[in-house]
């Protein structure tokens, strides 16, 4: 199997290396549009490969086009307005595509390109890696199975280590679209549930920079769900004690939790209470397997052996309660969805 990594940043070359070491993968083919950065990015990748084997699987080439047509499948990390172009060429060659989110910012531009896809039959699947981490996985059975019992409240706590490149702050997409939509995908996935409002917070408290272009760096949303369960969703662009990104789940029956493990950067001020076993330096550390499971699920995708749990039209529902949570922070008023 040939797939094609177009981006090479570093998500880019994670996934290559990703690719690279998976048993059903023959060829990586790297795609660039400037030669001398091909070369470092593949040398780069290739010094990550544990054996000749896997390093003998990376190619490179310049020519996109050729590229997805010669491929089975393609990935897609390259910059965020890339996306939908990159997008309808893979559907237009039937490419099965793994794309990073976003795969679009704008409601009616996502729901035109998610109209095209099915139109198409074409598989894209868009990466929100939570989807494809067995614990999330496991903990929304819990709920489903009535493990938990009537689930009243959750917490979902997202804060980056490390903020964000203050270049980039502008064309993030803000921190609800950006960063804490991973967490408004996964909370209804995981319940079962759609949300029917959103109050949403948000401040500057850390990096001047994010006012400048009206985001913030420290954000709360209250998720309100159809049953009457209560999600909060907690974020932060850059958390000193380290990465720290938790699902907790509180019900009737049982409490559960996913990410309170040794890693997690919380220190207990009682002397016998929990204390971290170093940290997750940031979210590529903390999900380094999910990010594996994600890249083996793209490739059962392509064998037709799995179903595709982050599709186009999946990511509309996120997308409204992210522009929900902006509405909200503006208005200082719950926006109902």
């Amino acid at each position: 199997m040939k797939i094609a990594v177009i981006g090479l940043g570093r998500i880019g070359l994670m996934h290559a290396r990703n690719l690279a070491q998976h048993k059903s993968v023959d060829q990586v083919l790297l795609v660039g549009r400037d030669s001398d950065r091909l070369k470092i990015a593949s040398a780069k990748v290739a010094d990550q490969l544990a054996t000749d084997a896997e390093k003998a699987k990376l190619s490179s080439t310049l020519d996109l086009d050729a590229a997805i047509v010669e491929s089975d499948g393609v990935l897609i990390a390259s910059s965020s307005a890339s996306h939908p172009e990159l997008v309808r060429k893979c559907i237009a060659h039937s490419r099965t595509t793994l794309v990073e989110k976003p795969l679009a910012l704008e409601l009616n531009e996502l729901e035109s390109l998610a109209n095209e896809i099915e139109k198409s039959g074409t598989e894209v699947m868009v990466a929100f890696h939570r989807k494809y981490d067995p614990h999330f996985q496991a903990l929304r059975q819990k709920v489903a199975s009535g493990e938990v019992g009537t689930v009243r409240l959750v917490r979902s706590t997202a804060l980056d280590h490390n903020g964000l490149n203050l270049d980039y702050i502008g064309s993030s997409g803000g921190v609800w679209r950006d960063m804490l939509i991973h967490d408004f995908d996964l909370i209804p996935w995981v319940l079962g549930e759609k949300v029917i409002s959103v109050q949403a917070f948000g401040a500057v408290l850390d990096e001047p920079t994010y006012a400048k272009f009206g985001d913030a760096d420290t954000a709360v949303a209250v998720l309100e769900f159809e049953s009457g369960a209560i999600a909060t969703v907690a974020g932060t662009r850059r958390n000193g004690a380290g990465q720290d990104v938790r699902l907790e789940i509180y019900g009737t029956k049982n409490t559960f939790s996913v990410g309170f493990d040794s890693h997690a950067p919380v220190t207990s001020i009682e002397s016998d209470g929990f204390h971290p076993q170093g940290i997750y330096e940031d979210f590529m550390d903390r999900f380094e397997p999910t990010f594996k499971a994600e890249v083996d699920h793209f490739i059962k995708l392509i064998k037709g052996q799995a179903q595709n749990l982050t599709s186009a039209r999946d990511g509309l529902t996120s997308l409204r309660i992210a522009i929900a949570a902006e509405e909200s922070r503006k208005s200082r008023m719950p926006v109902l969805l």
